[in-house]
């Protein structure tokens, strides 16, 4: 609530500070960039210029607002802030020009109370020039826009009223916002509105609450190619006060939806629409199906927007709207996602009976390989008080999570603000796990977080539960249960947190989070790890996605703590599904295959040498090497290692093999691990070996080789291990190790893209290949 009461006494103009032009650029800047304010028609795009000739287009800073946006450009961001390039994306990108707000900044001291200095207005107000009357059909606005830092908390777009005198009036109405990073990209983004008076269109760049210690970061917020332009041009959005905004009622239906300003019988269907019913006012419309006579139950009306083109594989889009379901004969208002090519319908939301007198809000993911149209359809009910109705229709970038959650029962969708969607803890039969995870809200949380959801402290998120007997490699499990079947691949994402405010000497330890696939109910089913990250990634919500293979596997979501003590934050929140074939985001989560941290197996690595005689093994707590920790969490067990002893030399080598690995276009990848050496004598010996897959006689080349007699072996310690292995063929790697008196141990194998030194020095080979046996 002090965010809001900040902006609303900016917005009633009692924001005092300091002269704007106090707050500006420095001096400096004027003699680089040659700034222009020229009056521009808002309805031609708005690319603020290029470096060397900035412009504001007729855009101005608010008159008294203690913050400002300023003029910017990508060869001016590393001196002065904002992106290392502005929204075109071309050759020029680097040149062009955009305007951001620097969020770090604090608007100048207007007064001190009991030795506190009270700051106002900690917001950048940026405003349009005075517009008319938009007319019925409303106007498009048109932005692309970019968030990134610690300091930057969203950005607004603002309708504001201006009365007859010229001023602003007291209130105003929010048309768009985001909270949401990035990523340091560019994101487009459109919004269609009506209104009937005089008004300025106000973008709000919001920075983090005051004492907020997040705040004294650098962080920006950027706009750039601001139009305002016809509403037609909205593809897809509609308020429904000038029409259907492209929207088609289809003939091969029942009956048609119709247009409305309210309801005829106050026994069902809206007072008023949407807006009207928000904000007041006299202006405004919205979309019905109309049960009355000669409607019968079950009779269907389909309205279809225009054809749209395929949605990217990671680049699905928000459709929201608001509905009114009110009386006893509401039947079912239902969202298909049409494929032209393929000519199917798909049913992505849908909602049955009365929900009472109330416009709600509702929204749902779409994503399409191929063209597409979205249908709202609607049915009549049991009698003819059942009018269903529809008001401002809108696509904005992004998945979402399906509302209300009753609109997709199976879907997996999940915000966590009423309960856990049919999502669970393992249950006890089952339990293969230590701890839960909980649903709590921001407030509950022993570390400040607010939600993703509604972004408060009130808001409700999946926490790692804490035990009083934890210990390293703790874990709990969350699954999924009944999701509706599906024919083809789907994206899962969410939002987390994996935060350790305080890291010690040993480095980051606050565990890890990987979500896995499973085939079947069955407890010991093969688990698939598809995403996984491991320790501090940061304060913030980031924004995850991880490709489902098989769309009817079971999902479960892990989360491991490691050796951090009551330090740290493990969440996510706002689960949400959708069609395709995505990315691994972020990229550092992408599960390859061969990685492992032997917390739970051997990933598919597997003993090479004969079950009789000595092989690699998992340690455990009660049976390990030297008492030796595993490198990932510190925990007892997690790794694997081999032991001889009495053995002759070179007579029982141990041999673990990989699963195979395909080849990729990458022509090379780095192969690292960690090691550790063990035992008294001198002669142990470990070796990686890649085996070709490829070749008639399965070729085999040493590419990594240390002898324990190079290490220091009297306490064992974590050490790091690289070298380059050629990845244009599908092949194996072989850990080969032989002793008389100890052994090596091994964690956390990774491969990364592109070549590496070889470490240590002392384990490079030269050029030597062994033949298979």
């Amino acid at each position: 609530m002090k965010t809001w009461c900040i902006i609303s006494l900016a917005y009633l103009g009692i924001v005092v500070g300091k002269p704007a032009t106090d707050v500006g650029l420095p001096l400096k800047t004027s003699e680089i960039i040659k700034t222009r304010n020229r009056r521009q028609d808002t309805s031609e795009v708005c690319d603020f210029g290029a470096d060397t000739d900035l412009i504001m287009c007729g855009w101005t800073n608010r008159n008294g607002s203690a913050l400002r946006w300023e003029l910017g450009a990508g060869t001016l961001s590393n001196w002065l802030g904002g992106p290392t390039k502005d929204a075109s994306g071309g050759e020029e990108a680097e040149k062009g020009g955009y305007v951001f707000f620097e969020t770090s900044l604090l608007a100048a001291p207007v007064m001190r109370v009991d030795d506190i200095t009270i700051r106002e207005g900690q917001n950048a107000y940026m405003e349009s020039p005075m517009l008319g009357s938009t007319g019925p059909e409303g106007k498009c606005i048109g932005f692309s826009f970019s968030l990134d830092g610690l300091s930057a908390s969203g950005l607004r777009v603002v309708l504001q009223p201006v009365g007859k005198d010229g001023r602003p009036e007291s209130f105003f109405r929010v048309l768009w916002g985001s909270k949401d990073p990035t990523n340091k990209m560019w994101v487009y983004s459109e919004v269609l509105y009506t209104y009937n008076r005089n008004h300025q269109i106000v973008f709000e760049g919001i920075a983090k609450d005051l004492p907020d210690p997040h705040r004294k970061y650098r962080g920006y917020v950027a706009v750039d190619n601001i139009v305002i332009k016809p509403g037609s041009e909205c593809k897809g959005h509609c308020t429904f006060e000038g029409g259907f905004c492209g929207w088609i009622n289809e003939e091969n239906d029942d009956f048609d939806w119709s247009l409305g300003r309210g309801s005829r019988n106050p026994s069902t269907g809206p007072a008023t629409d949407r807006s009207s019913f928000m904000y007041g006012g006299m202006e405004g419309g919205y979309a019905f199906i109309d049960s009355s006579y000669p409607r019968r139950p079950g009779d269907v009306a389909r309205l279809s927007s225009q054809e749209f083109e395929p949605t990217g594989p990671d680049t699905p889009l928000c459709l929201r709207f608001w509905t009114h379901m009110f009386g006893n004969g509401i039947g079912t208002l239902s969202v298909l996602l049409s494929d032209t090519r393929e000519r199917q319908d798909q049913e992505i939301w849908s909602l049955t009976g009365e929900a009472g007198n109330a416009w709600y809000q509702a929204e749902v993911s779409v994503s399409s390989s191929n063209n597409y149209k979205i249908v709202l359809m609607g049915k009549v009910g049991k009698n003819n008080l059942g009018d269903i109705a529809i008001d401002d229709i809108s696509l904005t970038p992004g998945s979402c999570p399906t509302a209300p959650q009753i609109a997709a029962p199976g879907s997996g969708d999940c915000t966590f603000e009423v309960d856990e969607c049919g999502w669970s803890n393992v249950v006890s039969r089952e339990r293969m796990d230590d701890i839960d995870w909980e649903r709590t809200s921001g407030q509950s949380v022993r570390t400040t977080a607010r939600d993703h959801t509604l972004g408060t402290e009130k808001g409700y998120l999946m926490t790692l539960a804490r035990s009083t007997v934890q210990r390293p490699g703790t874990r709990a499990w969350f699954t999924s249960r009944d999701l509706k079947p599906s024919a083809s691949t789907r994206c899962l994402s969410f939002w987390f947190i994996m935060n350790e405010p305080f890291i010690d000497n040993a480095g980051p330890s606050l565990g890890a989070l990987t979500i896995y696939t499973r085939s079947g109910m069955e407890s010991d089913a093969p688990m698939k790890p598809v995403w996984r990250l491991y320790n501090h990634q940061g304060p913030e919500w980031q924004y995850a996605q991880a490709l489902i293979q098989d769309p009817n596997d079971m999902i479960i979501i892990e989360g491991i703590w490691g050796s951090s003590r009551s330090n740290g934050f493990i969440a996510f929140d706002d689960i949400t599904f959708f069609g395709g074939s995505c990315s691994t985001m972020p990229s550092g989560a992408m599960v390859r295959t061969g990685e492992c941290r032997f917390e739970r197996d051997m990933c598919g690595w597997k003993n090479a040498t004969e079950k009789s005689s000595p092989s690699w093994r998992m340690a455990t707590s009660t049976r390990r090497p030297a008492n030796l920790a595993d490198k990932t969490f510190g925990s007892p067990d997690g790794y694997i290692y081999y032991d001889l002893f009495n053995q002759m030399l070179g007579s029982n080598m141990v041999r673990l093999a990989s699963p195979l690995i395909q080849g990729s276009e990458e022509q090379q990848i780095c192969l690292s691990f960690w090691y550790a050496a063990f035992g008294a004598g001198d002669s142990a010996l470990m070796q990686v070996i890649r085996q070709d897959n490829s070749s008639s006689n399965n070729e085999m080349e040493k590419i990594w080789s240390l002898e324990v007699k190079n290490v220091d072996t009297t306490r064992p310690l974590w050490m790091p291990a690289q070298v380059t292995v050629d990845s244009n063929t599908d092949f194996h790697i072989i850990l080969e190790g032989q002793a008389t008196n100890g052994g090596f141990a091994v964690d956390d194998i990774t491969f990364t893209p592109g070549s590496c030194p070889t470490r240590p020095e002392k384990a490079e080979i030269k050029n030597q290949e062994l033949q298979s046996t």
